[in-house]
C-alpha cells in the first residue's frame, strides 16, 4: 500500500472537553489532508465547528457507547485507512505521518501504537489509564502482539469490509482482534505511534462504561455455550477484581515507575474493576439474541 488515505474517526461525548486539544493536535498536521470525523451525540460543536471546519461531524445516541461511535464513523469512512481514537487523547505531532508509513511498509490489517499516560492527572485519570493502558508501561520496540487498544488503533479499510459482520453492533475491536489472529493475521505494535492521555470520563460516567464493556465482554465471551459453563463463569465473576489488580500491580512494578499515582488511584480502580466484573458476571447470564443487535446502515460497504 503506498501512500494511503488516513480517515481519523474520534469518538466524544456531549461534554466537549478534551475535544479541542485532539482536534488541535492534528491541526498541525493537516498537510497530509487525513480525513477528521468526529462521532458525538450532540452532533457538532458550534465553537469546534468554526474553529475546525475540516471536520466532518456525525451525530449517534446518547446512550451510543465508544464502540457504537466509532462504528457510526467508520461507516462514513473514506480512506483506505481508518484510525480510531477519543476525544480524551492528544495525538503525537507526528501520528499522521507514522501511521501512513506504517500501513504503507506492513502487510498487517491492524497495527496500533503507545498510549502516553496522563502526566498531572486526576485520580480517576490514573484509574483509566491502569485498567485500560498499563500494558503500555513497558511497551518500547515493535512487535506483534495479540490485541491492540482501539484508541489508538487503525485498519486496513479491506480487512473491515472482510468482517463486515463485527461492525454491526458497534466496533469491539476484541472481537476482531481475535477473529485475524484466527485467520494467521499479525496484530502489529509500533510505538512511534503515540497518544497521550489528557482526560477521562468522570467518575460515575467510568463505571457505567465499565459496566457495559464488561457485560458486552461477558456476552460475547461464551456465545453458544450452555448453561452449566455459565453457572460457573458466574461463580468466578467475583475473582476478576484480584486477577486484573494482580496484573496491573505487576506491570507497574516491572516498569519502575508510576507507584505513586497507581496508589493515588487505587480506590477508584478498585471500583472500576468491580464494576467490570458486575458487568461481566451479568453478560453471562443475559447472552446476546440475533434480535437484539443494533445494526447501523450508512451507505458504507464496511458495514
Amino acid at each position: 500500500m503506498t501512500s494511503p488515505r488516513i480517515t481519523i474517526v474520534i469518538a466524544a461525548w456531549q461534554d466537549p472537553a478534551g475535544l479541542a486539544g485532539t482536534l488541535e493536535s492534528l491541526a498541525a498536521q493537516r498537510e497530509s489532508d487525513p480525513e477528521v470525523i468526529v462521532v458525538s451525540p450532540a452532533g457538532s460543536h458550534d465553537e469546534l465547528a468554526a474553529r475546525f471546519p475540516w471536520v466532518r461531524w456525525a451525530q449517534t445516541s446518547p446512550d451510543d457507547l465508544i464502540p457504537h461511535q466509532w462504528s457510526r464513523g467508520m461507516a462514513q469512512a473514506g480512506g483506505d485507512v481508518i484510525a480510531l481514537t477519543t476525544a480524551h487523547f492528544a495525538p503525537a505531532p507526528d501520528w499522521v505521518s507514522s501511521l501512513r508509513r506504517a500501513h504503507a511498509r506492513l502487510t498487517a490489517p491492524a497495527i496500533g501504537g503507545r498510549i502516553e499516560p496522563p502526566r498531572g492527572g486526576r485520580a480517576v485519570d490514573w484509574a483509566t489509564y491502569f485498567l485500560r493502558y498499563s500494558a503500555y508501561l513497558n511497551s518500547d520496540r515493535e512487535r506483534t502482539v495479540n490485541d491492540l487498544a482501539g484508541d489508538n488503533a487503525s485498519y486496513k479499510r479491506t480487512a473491515l469490509e472482510t468482517n463486515r459482520d463485527l461492525l454491526r453492533d458497534g466496533f469491539w475491536e476484541r472481537e476482531l482482534h481475535r477473529r485475524l489472529r484466527g485467520e494467521g493475521e499479525d496484530l502489529v505494535f509500533i510505538p512511534e505511534i503515540r497518544v497521550t492521555q489528557h482526560g477521562s470520563f468522570g467518575f460515575h460516567r467510568f463505571l457505567r462504561q465499565r459496566f457495559q464493556h464488561g457485560k458486552q465482554f461477558g456476552r460475547s465471551r461464551l456465545r453458544g455455550q450452555g448453561p452449566a459453563l455459565r453457572a460457573v463463569a458466574v461463580m468466578a465473576s467475583p475473582l476478576i477484581p484480584a486477577v486484573f489488580l494482580v496484573k496491573i500491580l505487576g506491570r507497574v512494578v516491572r516498569s519502575g515507575r508510576d507507584l505513586g499515582p497507581f496508589l493515588l488511584a487505587l480506590p477508584v480502580l478498585l471500583c472500576c474493576l468491580l464494576a467490570w466484573s458486575l458487568g461481566e458476571a451479568c453478560g453471562y447470564l443475559a447472552p446476546a439474541s440475533p434480535g437484539r443487535s443494533r445494526r447501523f446502515h450508512h451507505g458504507s460497504v464496511i458495514v
